[in-house]
């Protein structure tokens, strides 16, 4: 059962006030770590803009200090995921408190999004990359008109050159040495042109070179989502608790249902202590 639970006896009012006291705690504590600062970047046409950004590497060193904090509870380490440019980081705590089994997910989730960085070397760069650009191109249009002439003339050697696109295409399918014989003509006429095998090597380090000026900007919003957010993806902060009944701690089987009105008040009252501590946890980190 997931907090904040659904009902108003005395189980789920206690723990539903000790699970958003331990939000507003994590939120409080973790937001100086995700706190944007302005940075110069520039975009694809050397434009120099200014962007926000976070440091991950605090948000690491914060868990860390959550798991320093928390020592009762089992530290599930620092987790990352990732879907295209939406990001997570969190971490889970767990522990077995009396007859029940608490684990805490304490995350953020952020955007990743690429700029270049400020350097003038981008702009040179991209004239070089025009200019080849320009140079190829009559190369490439000679190249590709000899190589079209020299494969049909090995074609109308071998009888296909009145093919039919499928028919050839077929044929071509089914001929492995035909297919082998037609490569080595195109790398035969490529080879007299020298010049486009260097202007791709060039190209092929200019665009390296584009690679090394992208730097990662991690942007997020000082905002606590509950976990349907979470999963509609949007940026912030969140935490929840999934509570277990343990059944047998040998063979590590667990209830997830809780039947809160048969609770008895000190079993309530147990839980409710457990996730106050993690609340005087997280203020101690947020001092």
């Amino acid at each position: 059962m997931r907090a904040p639970i659904k009902g108003d006896d005395y189980f789920c009012v206690q723990v539903n006030a000790a699970a958003e006291k331990v939000q507003k705690s994590f939120f409080e504590a973790i937001k100086p770590t995700i706190a944007m600062r302005h940075t110069n970047a520039m975009l694809g046409d050397a434009t120099i803009t200014q962007a926000n950004t976070f440091d991950p590497q605090k948000v690491q060193s914060f868990y860390q200090q959550l798991a320093n904090a928390l020592k009762d509870w089992t530290f599930g380490g620092i987790m990352k995921s990732a879907t295209e440019d939406l990001h997570r980081m969190y971490s889970q705590f767990t522990k077995e408190a009396g007859k029940f089994y608490i684990s805490g997910y304490f995350g953020i989730q952020f955007h990743v999004l690429p700029y270049y960085k400020v350097d003038k070397r981008l702009l040179e760069i991209q004239k070089e990359l025009a200019k080849i650009a320009d140079k190829t191109t009559s190369v490439l249009s000679t190249m590709t008109s000899n190589a079209d002439s020299a494969l049909a003339a090995e074609l109308e050697k071998k009888g296909y050159a009145n093919l039919e696109f499928e028919e050839l295409f077929s044929k071509m399918f089914d001929d492995e040495i035909l297919v082998e014989e037609l490569n080595k003509k195109a790398i035969a006429i490529e080879s007299k042109f020298p010049e486009f095998e260097d202007a791709r090597n060039k190209k092929n380090n200019l665009f390296s070179e584009l690679n090394n000026l992208i730097m990662k900007l991690y942007q997020t919003s000082p905002v606590l989502i509950d976990y349907n957010r979470l999963m509609q993806g949007e940026e912030g902060v969140t935490n929840y608790f999934d509570i277990e009944v343990i059944k047998n701690r040998k063979m590590k089987r667990r209830e997830a249902f809780l039947d809160t009105i048969k609770i008895q008040k000190k079993d309530a009252d147990l839980l409710t202590e457990e996730l106050d501590n993690v609340a005087g946890g997280l203020n101690k980190i947020a001092r």
